[in-house]
C-alpha cells in the first residue's frame, strides 16, 4: 500500500513539474513501467467515466421503455405460418417510447414510408414490427426478420421475456459497458500517445536530438496527463468540444518541443 502511494505521488509530481517547467518533462524518460502503467490506465479510466455514464443512462431508459413496451404487446400466438391474435384487430397500432417502438400491422394499415417515418428518431434502439406475414425487429437500423412460417410457436410471452430481461439484466449489461467503455477509452488515450510520440520523433530528427522511442512515449504520456484530464473533466459535464483530440496532441508537441529546446 506504502509503495503505491509513492509511485501515486511521485507520478502526480512529475506531471505537475512538467506542466508548470517543460523541462522538468525530461525525467520522464526514467519513470518505471509500473508508474506508466498506472498512469496510463488512470487516464483511460477517466476519459472512461463520461462514456459510461453516457451510454448507462441510455442503457437504464431503454430497460425501461422496454417493460413499458412489453405491456402493450397483445396475446398472440404463430401457428400454422400465421399470427393468431387472442382478440383480433381491425387496425394496427404503433405504440413508442424514446428508445423502443412496437408496430402490430398484420392488416397491411400502415404503408413502409410511415413505418420509416416512426423508426427515424436517433434515440429508437429497438423495433418491433409484427407485419401480415413476419416478425421484423430493428436494431437501430439493422433488420433481422422472422417469417411466420419459421416461427411456430412464438407467443406473446416469448417476446414480453425477451423485452423484460433487458430490465433483469441491467447490472451485468451496466458491468459489460463499463469494461467495453474502458476498453474503447485505453485504445483512445493509446493512439493519442503514438501520434504525439510520431511527431515528437519527427521534431527530435529536426533538433538533432537523440531519444528511444519507449521514452519518447513515457514523455508523451506525462505531457498528455493534464491535458486528458481537462478534456475529460468537461466530458463529465456534456461539453465536448469539437477539437479536443487534435488539441491535447497539440500541447503534447508544445510540451515536448519546450522540454527539449536549448
Amino acid at each position: 500500500m506504502m509503495q503505491k502511494a509513492v509511485i501515486t505521488i511521485s507520478i502526480v509530481s512529475l506531471v505537475k513539474n512538467s506542466f508548470i517547467e517543460p523541462k522538468q518533462l525530461l525525467a520522464a524518460k526514467t519513470l518505471k513501467k509500473s508508474s506508466a502503467f498506472f498512469l496510463f490506465c488512470l487516464l483511460s479510466l477517466s476519459v472512461s467515466i463520461p462514456l459510461f455514464l453516457d451510454g448507462y443512462a441510455t442503457l437504464e431508459k431503454f430497460s425501461a421503455d422496454a417493460g413499458v413496451i412489453a405491456d402493450k404487446i397483445p396475446s398472440f400466438t404463430i401457428a400454422d405460418s400465421a399470427l393468431l391474435l387472442d382478440e383480433p384487430k381491425d387496425k394496427g397500432f404503433i405504440h413508442k417510447t424514446d428508445t423502443v417502438l412496437l408496430a402490430l400491422d398484420n392488416q397491411e394499415v400502415y404503408t413502409q414510408r410511415e413505418l420509416e417515418k416512426e423508426m427515424s428518431s436517433p434515440d429508437l434502439i429497438l423495433s418491433l414490427v409484427f407485419s401480415k406475414d413476419a416478425f421484423i425487429l430493428y436494431a437501430q437500423d439493422v433488420p433481422f426478420r422472422l417469417p411466420y412460417e419459421q416461427a411456430d410457436g412464438i407467443s406473446d410471452e416469448s417476446i414480453k421475456k425477451l423485452l423484460r430481461n433487458f430490465s433483469s439484466t441491467q447490472f451485468f449489461s451496466g458491468v459489460i459497458m463499463l469494461l467495453f467503455s474502458f476498453f474503447i477509452s485505453s485504445f483512445s488515450v493509446l493512439l493519442t500517445l503514438l501520434i504525439i510520440a510520431l511527431f515528437a520523433n519527427v521534431l527530435i530528427g529536426f533538433m538533432r536530438k537523440k531519444l528511444l522511442f519507449r521514452e519518447m512515449l513515457k514523455m508523451a504520456l506525462i505531457a498528455a496527463a493534464i491535458p486528458v484530464l481537462f478534456f475529460s473533466l468537461l466530458n463529465g459535464f456534456d461539453i465536448y468540444p469539437m477539437v479536443q483530440d487534435e488539441a491535447i496532441v497539440l500541447i503534447g508537441i508544445f510540451y515536448f518541443y519546450n522540454a527539449l529546446k536549448d
